[in-house]
């Protein structure tokens, strides 16, 4: 298929585009009456943070839906919204009801008094806690997380600068981490959060710059205090957003696996053996089917663990090998036997469903889906790294290494024919590729130049259409030059074609 220069130059841009990383470490920090941009080491890089949208491209579907629910929630803020908000903090007996209701109030001044941006961002918190009451989910024990992150949408609002979408927001006395997801304003990150954890753990165990067994510390004592119950089975660290068609609260297994795995890892540090009681009461997430657990069947047949409870059909790959990693490491880490087992129930779908992963020049994100931008393919490739490390099988060290050549081996490019050609008639130039390469065809009659061509293809066998104007030899140059990686490596190849009359 032939495609103009235009078209490949669009392409080319589309791609580094969806593959730049934000900077990692980057936090707004907010305190003191001010909020500044700092470098905090123990954030981990965005493609391991992010929360993309289901199947790694936003549907459009999805996309839509999420902008028709985000207004009903911003506008749920009614005298029966309100009613059913007050009624639940009455008929809690939590302590600290009295804290929220003057935090929820407070909101609802500050409504009245913010336009613009401002005010769809605090207001569609505050709708979500409606949402909630009405709902009747907003339990004792939701209240924590929900309150907390309403009464930090309501500080920041109404003084601080505008953040980027996707920016990460802590408060100083907090280690917890929110991101900004424009038109709902400042969101708790479990997975942020717990991986930050999981950095600050690493610092201290290899004895480097930014440990900090406080931080550590407080960070999971609050988190220990957001936790969920979302069935009489497990606790949870939720989501309280519309996000790809799913509705809040809904659960993430990657952020469930790593909060088992940091806490595992500090009770170690920190000689708190409690950290293992809060994580193994966890574990009931991995047992449970969706949208309440994370718990289904996968392409494979086997059990798979879901990236996002409310999608119980999309499988995504690097999301399911780390919650195989949490559960492991818990599991080694504790000698805890329910989670061995829950590991070696799903490990088994996880070998069916890593060669689905394979494009035979590049991943896929999810099963049947798109594929990985440069981030998270990566990141696949670390997951990939990480079970070969913790010597789970041999297919994971050789897809490892695998994915680590398409990032870092040139293309290859050759030249299949033909060898001769009529005049007046169009032949086609063809050629086998090994990896999606924009490709650069130059036709010479002697030192001339008659004919050039630049387009993308991807890997396989393709052709550029020429036709001849008269009889004679000319020389065929070929050169590719891959796109993924933005490391720009090459091949050529070069022949000659006969022209006859």
């Amino acid at each position: 298929m032939r495609h103009t220069r235009r078209t490949l130059a669009a392409a080319a841009l589309a791609l580094a585009l969806a593959a730049a990383p934000a900077d990692a470490g980057e936090l707004i920090l907010v305190g003191g009456g001010r909020a500044e941009r700092v470098n905090d080491p123990a954030l981990p890089a965005r493609a391991e943070l992010d929360l993309p949208m289901p199947g790694a491209v936003a549907s459009a579907a999805a996309a839509r839906t999420d902008r028709a629910r985000s207004p009903r929630i911003a506008a749920a803020s009614s005298r029966r919204g309100r009613r059913a908000v007050l009624r639940a903090l009455r008929r809690s007996d939590e302590e600290r009801a009295r804290v929220w209701r003057r935090s929820y109030i407070r909101s609802l001044r500050e409504l009245r008094r913010l336009r613009g941006a401002r005010d769809t961002q605090l207001r569609y918190v505050v709708g979500s806690v409606e949402a909630l009451a009405l709902s009747r989910r907003l339990s004792a024990n939701r209240m924590p997380a929900a309150f907390l992150q309403l009464e930090r949408n309501r500080q920041y609002w109404r003084r601080y600068p505008f953040p980027a979408s996707r920016d990460q927001v802590s408060f100083r006395g907090s280690q917890i981490v929110f991101t900004y997801f424009p038109g709902e304003g400042l969101q708790l990150h479990p997975l942020t959060t717990f991986k930050k954890a999981n950095a600050l753990h690493g610092f201290c165990e290899r004895e480097e710059p930014g440990c900090d067994r406080a931080a550590l510390e407080d960070l999971l004592d609050e988190m220990t205090g957001l936790a969920v119950r979302r069935s009489r089975r497990f606790i949870a660290w939720e989501y309280m957003f519309h996000f790809g068609g799913g509705s809040p609260p809904w659960m993430s297994g990657m952020a469930q696996a790593t909060a088992l795995q940091a806490y595992a890892r500090a009770a170690r540090l920190l000689d708190k053996p409690e950290y293992v009681q809060t994580a193994r009461r966890g574990l009931g997430a991995f047992e449970t089917r969706p949208p309440t657990g994370v718990r289904t069947t996968g392409p494979g047949g086997g059990v798979h663990y879901l990236q996002y409870s409310f999608s119980p059909r999309l499988y995504i790959f690097n999301a399911f090998l780390q919650s195989l990693i949490g559960l492991h490491d818990f599991g080694k880490l504790t000698g805890d036997k329910r989670a061995r087992e829950l590991f070696r129930e799903a490990e088994p779908e996880a070998r069916a469903e890593v060669p689905l992963s394979d494009v035979g020049d590049w991943s896929r994100y999810s099963y049947a889906g798109a594929e990985s931008t440069r981030d998270y393919h990566e990141l696949l490739r670390e997951f990939l790294q990480s079970m070969c490390s913790r010597r789970l099988g041999r297919l994971y060290c050789d897809y490892a290494r695998r994915y680590r050549g398409y990032q870092v081996d040139p293309p290859e490019l050759e030249l299949l024919g033909p060898a001769t050609a009529t005049a007046d008639e169009p032949v086609a130039i063809r050629f086998s590729l090994s990896k999606l390469s924009a490709v650069e065809l130059k036709i010479y009659r002697g030192e001339r130049l008659v004919h050039s061509a630049l387009a993308s293809f991807r890997l396989g066998t393709h052709a550029f259409t020429w036709t001849p104007a008269v009889p004679g030899t000319v020389r065929v140059e070929l050169a590719a030059k891959e796109l993924r990686t933005g490391l720009g490596r090459k091949d050529r190849a070069a022949g000659q074609i006969e022209i006859d009359p």
